[in-house]
C-alpha cells in the first residue's frame, strides 16, 4: 500500500496528491465528505451524482443499472 504524508496549512487546509486526484477523478468544485472512522479519515464524494438527478428523470434513467455501469466502468479504469 503506497501511503502519502501531507501538510496542514495555517487554515486548516491539505493538499491532495496529484496521483490521488486523478485516480479518483477529484477536481476543482467537488465536494468531498471526511468521515472519522477508528482507523483514521474516510474521504469520499458529498453526492452521488445519479442521486441527484433521480427526481428529474425517475422514469428515464434505471439508477441501479447506471450506478452498477459506472462502478464496473471505474474498476476497469483502475486496471
Amino acid at each position: 500500500m503506497i501511503t502519502y504524508t501531507v501538510k496542514v496549512t495555517s487554515k486548516g487546509q491539505i493538499t491532495i496528491p496529484k496521483e490521488i486526484r486523478e485516480k479518483y477523478n477529484f477536481h476543482e468544485g467537488i465536494r468531498l465528505v471526511l468521515t472519522p472512522t477508528e482507523h483514521g479519515v474516510l474521504l469520499r464524494y458529498a453526492t452521488n451524482p445519479l442521486r441527484q438527478l433521480k427526481g428529474l428523470m425517475r422514469r428515464e434513467i434505471d439508477l441501479d443499472r447506471a450506478e452498477k455501469f459506472i462502478h464496473n466502468l471505474r474498476k476497469e479504469w483502475r486496471l
